[in-house]
């Protein structure tokens, strides 16, 4: 499970990617999830548009007494912080290295933990939903749809040298409405190409899955600290 191939987007087709983006990843809950795509999202490089922007509505409940400086020592704090946040550099897909890891499944339904490990030389962060795209055993890409599981919020993570992150993929292995008559799920896949949100190059990883039914469709929750949950 936890061997990959790494390859760049120059070396493979320019389907995979542009499929990807065309397929967009959808908010989970959204009545036209397959219809309406976000664009805005996709553009973003997977970055939430709900993102920590800082608490404004703060700005106004300091007391009109007080002096003042501990409100510019205040400034003067975050502006370290975030200057010094700003230094440390987005994971690329040489950072990255994907691996997946089975998880508790059922009743037609699978899970798995998307693992991200960072193993670069230093520290890079990341923030939000990965994108995702099935490869059959010739690299070529099999029809897949990313929903972005909005169930929880995305956070920015620095990801030191040798650490992970982690994001929790569902899928079903019943056929539906979007498979072929037959009962079958198209070609079983024979790796994932994982874009790191922020990026436009991937990594992938073996898939030993089997089929994705459902039309290929993916849930994915927003990247978190950690290899997976806990034993």
């Amino acid at each position: 499970m936890s061997s990959y191939r790494r390859r760049s987007a120059a070396l493979t087709s320019l389907t995979v990617l542009a499929v990807l983006f065309a397929g967009g990843c959808s908010d989970s809950g959204d009545s036209d999830s397959g219809s309406d795509s976000s664009a805005q999202d996709q553009d973003s490089g997977g970055q939430s548009a709900d993102g920590d922007a800082g608490d404004s509505s703060d700005a106004g409940d300091a007391d009109d007494g007080d002096s003042g400086s501990d409100d510019a020592n205040d400034e003067d704090s975050d502006t370290g912080n975030a200057a010094a946040q700003g230094e440390i550099p987005w994971c690329t897909a040489e950072a990255l290295s994907p691996s997946l890891n089975p998880l508790d499944s059922g009743a037609g339904q699978r899970y798995a933990a998307l693992v991200l490990t960072n193993v670069s030389d230093g520290s890079c962060r990341t923030q939000g939903w990965p994108g995702l795209m099935l490869l059959d055993a010739d690299d070529n890409p099999i029809q897949t749809e990313t929903i972005r599981d909005r169930s929880e919020e995305s956070h920015q993570i620095t990801v030191a040298p040798g650490d992970s992150v982690w994001s929790r993929l569902h899928w079903t292995v019943v056929a539906g409405d979007q498979d072929a008559p037959d009962g079958t799920c198209g070609t079983e896949p024979a790796s994932l190409a994982v874009i790191a949100p922020d990026e436009q190059d991937f990594s992938s990883a073996e898939w030993d899955f089997g089929q994705v039914c459902g039309g290929g469709t993916i849930d994915a929750v927003a990247l978190v600290e950690g290899s997976g949950p806990e034993e």
